[in-house]
């Protein structure tokens, strides 16, 4: 039965496809259902949960992933440019999400629906088009085995302005570490959500509709976000701080020697600033400084392997002569991306790395030539490879080599048919390392799975592969923020810096986001886990209201007043926290009906044995404490399964019946991919 409700903020409409049987079709949510699961993840966990086959082989036909724009995106509400890709991970074996921004979670609104899930996989590769007259899958035969920015420039030769995702090849191939790509270069890259679009034979979606998204109060809506925009504006051009940006490597040398948290600088202005003249690499001198990015695959000290004359070259400031432009996600009035010309080696219009892909093809494998970071960021983009899984695979490597376990001879290709020997501080066979990751060549093939997998291949070198749950660390040391092993190890993503964090929440002064809402961090466990809780529930919401999580740090944003002028509901504090603590229970228990809750973190990243001698001397996390604490103060047992009354109480009662199939232990994951 159709629902002739007029609309506010959402389009009431879901499209649903089976590539297996070449079936589009729409379907009509309830408002209940956007009330208590929003949009971007919230509205595909919801989904997926209940349609997905339990235990399903995640590159198999029964997998479904979702593209979920968040319930404000669409509108003109500051940073709600976000959408998430979601789906059973093939490279943890539980819920798998990715974030990205960028202007395609706004076209997937425009053109008229507030998700997109497939499931099935195609006979020959396809792309979806969502056209004007109609949807349809099309053949995507001269697509399949060109990168993502070839695959757009022909769609948009084809059909004008059109938005797209798509996967270059490293998703064709099922490489676990790869994800899906939109706007060129602007990656939901991590749960290898790339390999599972690939094993379905979908290249990609191409949006070329456009409809007006209706709101509650338009006029509403732009008062408040031309405000809203007034006050960043000022802040982002503020001449006190604006000195500092360019003393950023003295400033990283001073946090260290002081023994100041970086997270101490709780300055709105501050951040403003640094996001939109630098973008993310402004963090780089001053997280290898302190000990938060790590080096030598988390055993190395930068003082020592790395210093200053080292990272220095990848320094925010240092790459702003490259810059031609500053670009931003849809909605986004800080703008933190940029685009580079690097005449000398022939990039022109390429996007500027971020702090991780810095982090992890700098520090964390002993390089300093910023030439071929640029060069294999570029590649990676194209080929739609997550950056942080790839320079932690490459880490991997390195000290497989320098253990004599991987020799010459392992790295065979058809450009070094004798072999090659790649090692710390040398850059010469890293772009090469890389490409024999895409293609899955070589070596290539094992690597492609992600360091827990290619260990289990390689003997002797598990102790070298740094992950949590198959899922590859990111460029912050839980070492240095504690509090960070605890979302590592105990979120339904493991191994995500972006995922809820007590830590990376009061990184800036998240505390001044919205009225109403306050936490305080403790070094006690039992504070820091109800903290913890309170700060998951939270941020469950960003991802389902389709909101840029570096708003936290940006000061006082009206959220309650935009909700209520975009979609018309009176929400409080209270009921955010209630939606988001159901969304976040609904993922947990997503992982519990698959057995994959529990994500031990390697030795090496606890510091079992702790360190010697640098900022990270001495610390060992024991997270155990915190994650029960956490458990209890959210609803969980303690092997972190939900409870029933929980459940009961969140309106998720339709997951009861699952409770007794439900276990903290990771059972073996069916894969396809990978050879037995």
């Amino acid at each position: 039965m159709t629902n002739t409700k007029k609309r506010s903020g959402y389009n009431g409409k879901i499209l649903w496809i089976d590539l297996t049987n070449e079936e589009i079709k729409e379907e009509e949510p309830s408002e209940d259902i956007y009330r208590n699961y929003l949009g971007g993840y919230g509205l595909g966990v919801y989904y997926i949960y209940n349609r997905i086959k339990p235990k399903c082989d995640p590159l198999g036909p029964d997998n479904i992933i979702g593209f979920c724009p968040g319930l404000l995106t669409g509108s003109l509400a500051p940073f709600s440019g976000r959408y998430m890709v979601c789906g059973k991970s093939p490279l943890t074996g539980g819920w798998g999400d990715s974030n990205s921004g960028g202007n395609f979670g706004n076209a997937i609104k425009r053109s008229g629906y507030d998700a997109i899930f497939i499931t099935g996989i195609a006979k020959n590769p396809v792309y979806l088009l969502i056209g004007n007259e109609k949807n349809e899958l099309i053949s995507a035969s001269d697509l399949w085995g060109k990168d993502v920015v070839e695959t757009e420039k022909k769609l948009k030769e084809k059909y004008g302005k059109c938005d797209i995702a798509s996967i270059g090849v490293g998703g064709e191939n099922k490489c676990l570490i790869s994800g899906i790509v939109n706007d060129s270069a602007r990656l939901a890259a991590r749960s290898g959500l790339g390999a599972v679009m690939g094993s379905k034979k979908l290249k990609a979606i191409c949006i070329v509709k456009k409809s007006e998204l209706n709101v509650n109060n338009k006029q509403e809506m732009i008062e408040l976000a031309k405000e809203y925009n007034k006050r960043i504006n000022k802040k982002k051009k503020n001449m006190i701080f604006s000195p500092i940006i360019n003393l950023t490597p003295n400033f990283a040398q001073l946090l260290r020697i002081s023994k100041i948290h970086y997270s101490n600088f709780k300055i709105a202005t501050l951040y403003a600033q640094f996001l939109s003249k630098i973008g993310t690499p402004f963090f780089y001198g001053i997280l290898t400084n302190v000990g938060d990015a790590p080096i030598k695959n988390y055993k190395g000290i930068a003082k020592i392997e790395f210093q200053k004359k080292r990272y220095k070259k990848m320094d925010g400031a240092y790459l702003k002569k490259y810059v031609t432009d500053s670009i931003g996600c849809f909605s986004c009035p800080i703008r933190c991306g940029a685009k580079l010309n690097i005449p000398e080696l022939g990039l022109e219009n390429i996007h500027r790395p971020e702090y991780e892909t810095l982090a992890a093809f700098s520090g964390l494998i002993l390089n300093d030539d910023l030439k071929t970071i640029l060069l294999i960021n570029e590649y990676l983009n194209r080929q739609g490879i997550d950056t942080i899984s790839c320079g932690g695979v490459i880490a991997y490597v390195l000290e497989c080599v320098e253990q004599g376990i991987l020799k010459k001879e392992d790295f065979k290709c058809k450009e070094y048919p004798d072999g090659f020997l790649p090692e710390w501080n040398k850059s010469e066979y890293l772009l090469t390392l890389c490409q024999m990751i895409v293609n899955r060549e070589g070596i290539g093939d094992i690597l492609a799975n992600g360091v827990k997998k290619a260990s289990e291949k390689i003997k002797g070198s598990e102790e070298f592969a740094i992950h949590s749950g198959g899922q590859e660390l990111p460029m912050h040391d839980a070492r240095f923020t504690k509090g960070l092993m605890m979302t590592y190890i105990a979120d339904p993503t493991p191994g995500r810096h972006t995922a809820a964090s007590i830590d990376y929440f009061l990184a800036g002064p998240g505390n001044l986001f919205l009225k109403g809402f306050r936490v305080k961090n403790s070094k006690d466990p039992k504070k820091k886990g109800k903290a913890q809780a309170e700060v998951a529930k939270f941020i469950q919401n960003f991802n389902s209201l389709g909101l840029c999580m570096f708003s936290e740090w940006c000061g006082r944003y009206p959220l309650l007043e935009i909700i209520k002028a975009v979609v018309g509901w009176e929400l409080t504090v209270d009921d955010l926290l209630q939606c988001g603590w159901r969304i976040q229970t609904l993922r947990q228990m997503f992982n519990a009906r698959e057995g994959a809750i529990r994500h031990e973190a390697s030795k090496r990243a606890i510091g079992d044995p702790p360190m010697n001698k640098g900022p990270l001397k001495n610390k060992k996390i024991d997270a155990e404490q915190m994650i029960t604490y956490y458990y209890q103060n959210i609803g969980f047992n303690e092997n972190g399964i939900p409870q029933k009354d929980t459940l009961e109480k969140l309106g998720l009662d339709f997951c009861i019946k699952d409770l007794e199939i439900s276990t903290g232990r990771p059972e073996p994951i069916i894969n396809s991919s990978i050879k037995k």
